[in-house]
């Protein structure tokens, strides 16, 4: 079992309080107060009518129209979203119709997603790091503005980032053929919903493995079972293999074409621009994805040189979150974090799996667009490391402040007896 690290120098022997109710209770309020603010701004009725395409997908499974249409006009079977949040915002629909209520049942989902989060990283912290990590960590996550606001879009990025965060905590902890099948099982599920996520879970799974020297076949078969009728599907319906999504080219092609600055520019989206859904529509999704797919490619091969410059871009903007704030406020987090990981490397290597996420997640929007929300599904683990960050740095410095004081005191009192 994975041990909690050894405290860093300089530990009080006095147990610190654990503050995690006060601060999920804050969490929560500040939340309510956001989305108070947030409705009376865009009512539920208006948000229903506006563009996304988890709800483009969801409108037409209510209508008999299967899987297909993510930007509101009929365009036929779609892989561009994983399956996943489309079907469960349907089902809400189907319970309590296509209206203002429902829609506010599903921000409640997101949002009580959002605090399970500070919750479990709070009790990952602790467990891991100390109850003053903890605090810390649930401070940074309880009260970060951009996920606060993340309730009140209409996306998978709450329920991601708690499945994310939970299989990677349970992973540590994996031992028994159960345990093994059920992490399969509910990996399998988070792909469904997000298989960006889906690198950095299985190499973390099969670093585990490797640690407890098993291989974990029945994790392995619950996941296919679970997962596989998402590609069967898409090669019966789309008639190719899209074991994933179908949108790589796409995102490809938005973050490199001529003029492009790695971002991405929802006047360029088909959700957004009619032209651009006009050829949607009449290529249909695949050819229009291939175009994309070529053009970005064709750019690539012709421009490495700028190419090269929008990665080292998108990498800078991925760790700094350019457009939520001041970026060296994002800057300042990254570093923290990144110093808490040394820390961690060093005095407890059991525990440096958490560099596995940080290494692998964001690999695919460096080379496609690096929005700030797309952190939001390893923002708890940075937090959990800067918060260890700045617990080692203030108890190293308190340590050394105490033996200063203690090398001094001889001095000072000849001085003061001279």
């Amino acid at each position: 079992m994975t041990s909690p690290v050894p405290d860093p120098p300089g530990r009080s022997s006095i147990r610190p309080p654990a503050y995690a109710p006060v601060i999920l209770l804050g969490a929560l309020a500040l939340r309510v107060l956001l989305a108070v603010i947030a409705l009376r701004r865009c009512p539920p009725a208006i948000q229903l009518q506006g563009h996304s395409e988890m709800l483009g997908v969801a409108r037409s499974l209510l209508a008999g129209h299967g899987f297909a249409s993510p930007f509101f006009v009929n365009s036929g079977p779609t892989a561009f979203l994983s399956p996943g949040y489309p079907l469960l915002l349907a089902g809400i629909f189907r319970l309590f119709g296509l209206n203002g209520a429902a829609l506010l049942i599903v921000i409640a989902v997101q949002l009580l997603c959002s605090i399970l989060t500070v919750w479990l990283t709070m009790r990952m912290a602790q467990r891991h790091f100390g109850v003053w990590t903890a605090n810390l960590a649930g401070c940074f996550c309880g009260f970060s503005l951009a996920l606060a606001v993340e309730p009140f879009w209409v996306w998978e990025s709450c329920l991601s980032s708690l499945l994310f965060l939970g299989l990677f905590a349970a992973m540590l902890e994996l031992r028994t053929k159960a345990q093994w099948a059920a992490a399969g099982a509910v990996t399998a599920i988070t792909t469904l919903i997000n298989p960006a996520l889906f690198p950095a879970l299985f190499v973390t799974g099969a670093w585990q493995a490797r640690r407890a020297r098993v291989f974990p076949w029945l994790g392995i078969l619950a996941f296919l079972v679970i997962y596989t009728p998402w590609p069967v599907r898409n090669r019966d319906v789309m008639h190719a293999f899209i074991p994933f999504r179908s949108n790589f080219g796409y995102e490809l092609w938005m973050g490199n074409h001529p003029g492009a600055d790695g971002r991405f520019h929802h006047d360029l989206d088909p959700e957004e621009n009619p032209q651009e859904r006009t050829r949607f529509v009449a290529l249909g999704e695949l050819q229009y994805m291939q175009m994309k797919s070529r053009v970005a490619r064709d750019y690539i091969q012709t421009h490495p040189g700028e190419f090269l410059s929008l990665t080292a871009r998108r990498v800078v903007e991925f760790w700094t979150t350019f457009s939520e704030g001041e970026w060296w406020l994002g800057a300042g987090f990254s570093v923290l974090a990144f110093a808490g990981l040394v820390f961690l490397w060093r005095s407890h290597p059991a525990l440096r799996v958490y560099a596995i996420p940080l290494a692998i997640y964001p690999l695919p929007y460096y080379f496609t667009h690096a929005d700030p929300r797309f952190r939001h599904m390893i923002d708890p683990l940075l937090a959990i490391l800067a918060a260890y960050a700045i617990v080692v740095l203030t108890r190293t410095a308190a340590a050394r402040s105490k033996v200063w004081r203690r090398k001094a005191e001889p001095v000072l009192a000849a001085a003061g007896g001279g």
